[in-house]
């Protein structure tokens, strides 16, 4: 059982740097811009020149202007599935460039 215990505490450890060098956070950008074509589609990932966060934005540069207008009206659908792909809400605006 003790080593159990001290399992558990190292867990925690782990988890708490993590969070104060929000080392999670960066874990879960890099997680979503190399899934971005499982979060957005084809089409999308295709048209996606460059993606980058800044605090809980996310800033997508797209190469149509056709599917910038589109997703202009999507901006919502496409926080949630981020967020819902990450397991928490880990953007609240999105900037589409």
């Amino acid at each position: 059982m003790a080593k159990k215990s001290n399992l558990i505490k190292l867990g925690d450890a782990i988890s708490q740097i993590f969070k104060q060098e929000k080392l999670d956070v960066k874990i879960s950008q890099f997680t979503v811009k190399n899934s971005w074509k499982d979060i957005v589609g084809d089409m999308v990932a295709n048209h996606t020149s460059a993606i980058y966060f800044n605090d809980k934005t996310i800033f997508v540069t797209l190469s149509s202007a056709a599917l910038k207008q589109e997703l202009s009206f999507q901006k919502e659908t496409i926080i949630n599935s981020i967020n819902q792909f990450c397991g928490y809400k880990l953007v609240e605006f999105i900037v589409i460039k």
